[in-house]
Formats: structure tokens, sequence, C-alpha cells
């Protein structure tokens, strides 16, 4: 079967937060519990209670774990939707208290820093930050409202992170398809879903430091933020990832690299992916100059990550990801030791 998923209304621009309630309106309305973080709460607690009154607002503390989980879905009483607002983590918390409710859920991102808003999936975590598995919805979110005003406010470090996420995704399509690895609707990409992930590709080369450099929402900042959340994230559910995400599980339990955003996560993942195979030393060095130019991170030894029982370790929980296995061919963590190693031989060349 080929299935592609989607969000049932996508909206972007703006001042689009000050069309939240006429959004879920459309989406099925009812009383609205609201998880969000502090952030979202300092910047934009003032707007969202003029469009939703009657609201209770959930207070997201800081992780995304099954116990925070368990705690806002106690609290969320009569609520008919879940709303998240604010970054990838209060988001997932948010789906993941619509998932215990069976509620629908609307997405609000502050920051254009990954491509999680679109999606099903919610990550969990330890409360030590290490990632702990995945839950799903039903479906996916009912709204995804992104207010490009409040996303442009954000440090470009964000949107820098959401770049290196979105860049990921040609590479790990592709090896999703070499290893027949299906996407995370079980089934085949869509034409569509190629289609997406060739105009995302196109949209970051050629935007992406345009959109860094602006002080506002313009044309080209615009096309990023939507490559970065929309089509980043329909690629990603409905097409597979592959070594670039595996990576970011056995990143996260390197303290050393736990604090790094996901999408630098991904960058880096993005870059021993084509150092294990699936690229020429060219594409390695081209994609590492593009990234780094952005501020991404592309060397482990800058990050203070030199022994090779640390590489080893984190090669051996990359390869525990479900997906670890969607690639040209099989990989050994030695084989993931030796790119990124190779990592750091670019950078000293």
């Amino acid at each position: 079967m080929r299935i592609l998923g989607a969000p049932l209304r996508y909206v972007q621009g703006p001042g689009a937060i000050d069309r939240l309630a006429d959004e879920i309106a459309i989406v099925g309305g009812g009383p609205v519990a609201v998880v969000i973080d502090p952030v979202a709460r300092d910047l934009l607690g003032a707007r969202i209670a003029a469009q939703l009154p009657a609201a209770r607002l959930l207070d997201f503390g800081g992780e995304c774990t099954g116990a925070e989980i368990a705690a806002r879905a106690a609290e969320a009483e009569d609520a008919r939707l879940i709303l998240g607002i604010g970054g990838g983590k209060a988001i997932d918390t948010a789906k993941g208290v619509a998932i215990e409710r069976r509620l629908p859920v609307g997405i609000v991102p502050t920051i254009a820093s990954n491509d999680s808003p679109t999606s099903h999936i919610a990550v969990v975590y330890t409360a030590d930050h290490a990632v702990e598995g995945v839950r799903h919805l039903a479906t996916n979110p009912h709204l995804v409202l992104v207010d490009t005003a409040v996303i442009a406010a954000a440090p470009r470090r964000f949107l820098a992170a959401g770049i290196g996420d979105a860049m990921s995704k040609p590479y790990e399509l592709a090896g999703a398809l070499a290893g027949g690895g299906l996407n995370f609707f079980g089934g085949q990409p869509t034409e569509l879903t190629l289609a997406i992930v060739a105009r995302a590709r196109a949209i970051l080369l050629a935007d992406s430091h345009a959109a860094m450099a602006a002080t506002a929402p313009d044309p080209a900042f615009e096309r990023v933020v939507e490559a970065a959340v929309l089509l980043s994230g329909l690629a990603f559910e409905s097409g597979g990832l592959s070594i670039a995400h595996s990576m970011v599980r056995g990143f996260s339990v390197v303290p050393q690299l736990s604090g790094l955003l996901h999408g630098e996560m991904v960058a880096l993942g993005t870059l021993t992916q084509i150092a294990a195979g699936q690229g020429t030393p060219d594409e390695l060095r081209e994609m590492a100059d593009f990234l780094g130019s952005l501020g991404l991170p592309t060397s482990f030894a800058r990050l203070d990550v030199t022994e090779d029982a640390v590489f080893e370790r984190i090669a051996t929980v990359a390869l525990t990801a479900p997906y670890a296995g969607n690639y040209h061919r099989p990989l050994a963590p030695q084989d993931l030791v030796r790119a990124m190693r190779m990592l750091d031989a670019e950078q000293r060349a």
C-alpha cells in the first residue's frame, strides 16, 4: 500500500495566532486544554487568553516524559481538544496527552527547530533526557498553526536546527527506499512524498541563508519555515527515516551531545549517514560546508567527543533504532564509528 498522512489543516503566516479561535472552530471546537511551555506563556499568554478565554492552560514541566504526560492528562478535565503551544517537547507532551485522553490535538509551534508539529508521533524521553521511545496518535494533528512573526522573533539557532532536521530527508528517503523500509504509516511513499522531498531540498539550498538573515517574515523566510515544518514533516512520516535519525538515539545518551537541539543532532547524523557510504567525499564536504555555514555542528571533536568508547556507545545505541536498517547495506557499529571519525578527518583536511 502507498500511504500518506497529513494534518487536517495547516495555517502559516504572520499574525496567525490571532486566528486561533476561528481555526479551532473549523476543526471541531469544544473545551480546550492547552499544554504550554513557560516561554510561550510569557510571550503569547495574553493573546491566547483573548482567543480562548475558557481554555485551561497546563504548564509544561520541561521534559516530555511518561510522568509529565500523565500529569498533564489528569489536568485536562473535560477538554475535547488538546492544544500544544511552544517548542518540540511541549508539543510532544500535548500529543501524549491527546493519546492518553483519546482526543484530537492542535499544534502551535513557537520555534521552527524541527518537523514534529505536523506528525502523529510523540517522542518520549527519560528523566535524564535520553530517548525512551515513541507514541502514536490515531491521526495527524487536526490543526497546525504557524505564526511566522513569532518564529522570526526567536533566536536563529532554532531555525538553523529546523533546516538541519529538514535537510536529512532526501538522504533518509533514499535510505528507506534502498533498504525496503516502510514509512510511519506502514506503507510505501507516494509520488507526492517524493515530490515534497525534492521541493524541500530545493527551497533549503536556495533560501536558507536569506531566511537566516531576515529580520521579519519575507517570501524566503516563509518558504524555509514551510519546508522545515510542513514539507519536512510530511517527508519523514510518509517517506521514512534512516541513519541520520537513528544517530539521534545514540547522541542522546552522551552528555557532551545531549544538550544539542534535535535538528543539530540530525545534522551530525546526516553527515554520518553520507560518510557511511551513501555519498562521495565531495558530497560529504559540500553538505558539511552548507550545514556549517548555518552554524550547525559538523565535527565531533569540536564537541569534545574523541574517545573510541564514546563513539562505540553512540553507534551501538543508534543501531537499536527501528529504522536503522533503512540503508543500502547493513551497518555494524564499527561502520558508524568510521563514518563519525571521517567527519573529524574532513574538518582537519
